[in-house]
């Protein structure tokens, strides 16, 4: 099902992917592409960055600032008058019974993460089994390196993917090719790929519909 463009904006004559004018940067985000933009406006010789540090501005950011960092809230001089403006304000006599919420609320948080962590934990079991921390990193590794090529492949085809409408999906899957210690090559081989809706391809979890005998089959055949 090859889709190409962004429906929402097709009335308008924009579509994306949509190409930098100035460059090879592609962006499937109108925000992004227009922040991205923004790179490419001339600096006027000399200019200062506005946040007062004295260093050379390098960019314009989203709100037509000079900064001396593509992060405006990473300029020296800003974080030094922000940590003194947030002193002040905890330092004030009504700033207490703020403080005592936000120690409640950092306490609350705190035995949240401690659930999240416990039960993100015993999915990673479930999913995965009883790896060991450096079988778990070396697997979601793997699994990067494989899905990179694999949304490269889908590009090159022409198809629209993304977190809530079409997913690049294994036939194989990433963890069971991990456990049978193939290559890269094969599991992003096109044989081994295929496009499903967002909603399919979650409820299909990490499921195999391809054994390592047909995926080579089908390789051999292509």
């Amino acid at each position: 099902m090859s889709r190409k463009g962004c429906p929402n904006k097709v009335q308008s004559g924009i579509t994306y992917p949509r190409k930098c004018e100035s460059c090879d940067y592609v962006s499937n985000n109108p925000a992004m592409y227009h922040y991205h933009k923004k790179t490419h406006n001339l600096i006027p010789e000399g200019k200062l960055c506005d946040g007062g540090c004295g260093q050379l501005a390098i960019i314009i950011n989203t709100h037509g600032k000079y900064t001396c960092l593509p992060n405006a809230h990473k300029c020296p001089e800003y974080l030094k008058r922000h940590s003194e403006l947030v002193k002040s304000q905890w330092d004030k006599p009504e700033s207490n019974e703020r403080r005592i919420k936000t120690r409640e609320t950092f306490d609350k948080h705190c035995s949240n993460n401690i659930e999240v962590r416990n039960k993100t934990t015993s999915a990673i079991r479930k999913k995965y089994g009883n790896l060991t921390p450096e079988q778990l990193k070396n697997y979601r590794s793997y699994a990067r390196r494989i899905r990179r090529r694999s949304q490269s492949w889908a590009k090159q085809n022409d198809y629209v993917i993304g977190k809530y409408t079409f997913h690049v999906d294994h036939k194989l899957s990433i963890f069971d090719a991990w456990n049978a210690n193939l290559s890269i090559d094969i599991v992003s081989h096109p044989a081994n790929l295929q496009i499903l809706e967002a909603k399919q391809n979650c409820s299909k979890g990490p499921k195999s519909i391809l054994t390592v005998e047909e995926l080579m089959r089908l390789i051999n055949e292509s």
